[in-house]
């Protein structure tokens, strides 16, 4: 039986956590973008049908937050829908600004892959940042390995020891990436001391 589309949607909403291996520099990334296997079994029955809803729950005076963020998430994917990474952008920009902490970390993700915009390490710590004061689980974690890893003074090495001990903490939103964090933070602290 296949799921209803606000269904998917609440359902989405909580598969946005995996891993990404970083082999050149062998470290744990959390990474932020999600599609379901509930959504591609309903797409395979009609793909404008996932655009058309999107679209109307994205563009109505509410503004549903979630449907804007899975609709730039899907544009950005392709697939069940057309790629296009203009409107990737727009509605995940938009639901940053609206307050989705998922779509400030997604910024983040496409500065740092390049996927949506230019690479920009910085830009993407800026939005990680953002997202991680607010406690965003992934952001944090993505933010102290950003940190961590492009450390030039010990104020970035502190940063990076923050917010890998808040990621160490955030359960809810980590789950078992919680034991990589404070292997980070324990990383940190030692370039820290040793920092000259």
């Amino acid at each position: 039986m296949l799921k209803t589309p606000q269904a998917l949607i609440h359902k989405m909403k909580f598969i946005n956590i995996f891993f990404c291996l970083n082999l050149s520099i062998l470290n744990c990334f959390a990474y932020n973008k999600y599609i379901s296997n509930y959504v591609f079994q309903w797409a395979d029955i009609d793909k404008s049908v996932v655009e058309n809803y999107l679209n109307k729950s994205a563009n109505s005076s509410k503004k549903n937050i979630d449907a804007i963020y899975i609709l730039g998430t899907l544009y950005l994917g392709g697939g069940i829908i057309q790629k296009d990474l203009w409107k990737a952008r727009y509605y995940l920009t938009l639901a940053a600004n609206l307050g989705s902490l998922e779509a400030l970390s997604s910024l983040g993700d496409g500065f740092y892959s390049g996927d949506i915009f230019e690479k920009n390490i910085n830009c993407a710590l800026f939005f990680y940042a953002k997202a991680a004061t607010l406690g965003f689980g992934p952001a944090q974690f993505n933010a102290g390995i950003i940190l961590l890893k492009t450390a030039k003074s010990k104020k970035d090495l502190r940063n990076a020891v923050f917010y890998l001990d808040k990621a160490s903490k955030n359960h809810d939103d980590l789950g078992d990436i919680t034991k990589y964090a404070l292997k980070y933070k324990k990383d940190a602290e030692k370039k820290l001391k040793s920092f000259k």
